[in-house]
C-alpha cells in the first residue's frame, strides 16, 4: 500500500515539475514611453520648409530655424519569459500638433534607427525604441505653443 502512494506522489510531483518548467501561455508585457517628441522653438524663413528630429537624437532643418531643446521621443517595451516577438508601431502615417487655431503637420516616423521606418518586430526581453519624425511648417506659420499626441503599440505575436 505504501509503496503505491510513493508512486502516485512521484507521478504527481513530475507532473508539478512539468508545469513549472513549460508553464501555461503567460505572455505579459509593459511599454512605458519616457519621452515626448520635441521640434524646439521654430522661426519661419518666409517658405515652407521642415524640421526633422532623429532617433539617435540629432535634427536637420530646411528653411527653418530650430533652436531651444530638441529631443526624440522614447519608449520602452518589457517583457517576461518566454520571449516572443514583439511589433512596435507608430500607429497613423501623419498627425498634427496644434496651437488652438493653426496646425503643423507630422510625418516621417522612424523608430530606432534614422532609416528605421514606423514599425518593427523585435524579439528580446527589453526594447528601447526612440522615435523620430519630421515637422512640416507652412511659410505662413502662426506663431503660438504647438501641441498633440501621437500613438504607439508594442504587440507580442
Amino acid at each position: 500500500m505504501k509503496k503505491q502512494k510513493d508512486k502516485q506522489f512521484l507521478i504527481h510531483l513530475s507532473l508539478a515539475t512539468l508545469v513549472a518548467v513549460f508553464p501555461s501561455k503567460v505572455f505579459a508585457q509593459s511599454l512605458n514611453c519616457l519621452s515626448p517628441l520635441i521640434f524646439g522653438e521654430i522661426i519661419t524663413c518666409g517658405a515652407a520648409g521642415t524640421v526633422t528630429v532623429r532617433p539617435d537624437n540629432t535634427s536637420t532643418s530646411s528653411c527653418v530655424t530650430a533652436g531651444g531643446p530638441i529631443s526624440r521621443a522614447r519608449c520602452v517595451v518589457s517583457q517576461g519569459f518566454p520571449f516572443r516577438p514583439i511589433q512596435f508601431s507608430v500607429t497613423g502615417a501623419t498627425f498634427a500638433i496644434t496651437n488652438g487655431t493653426s496646425n503643423m503637420n507630422v510625418t516621417g516616423f522612424n523608430i530606432i534607427t534614422n532609416a528605421g521606418g514606423c514599425c518593427t518586430t523585435q524579439t528580446a526581453p527589453f526594447l528601447n525604441v526612440p522615435i523620430g519624425a519630421t515637422l512640416n511648417v507652412s511659410s505662413t506659420q502662426a506663431s503660438g505653443t504647438y501641441t498633440g499626441t501621437f500613438g504607439v503599440t508594442a504587440i507580442l505575436q
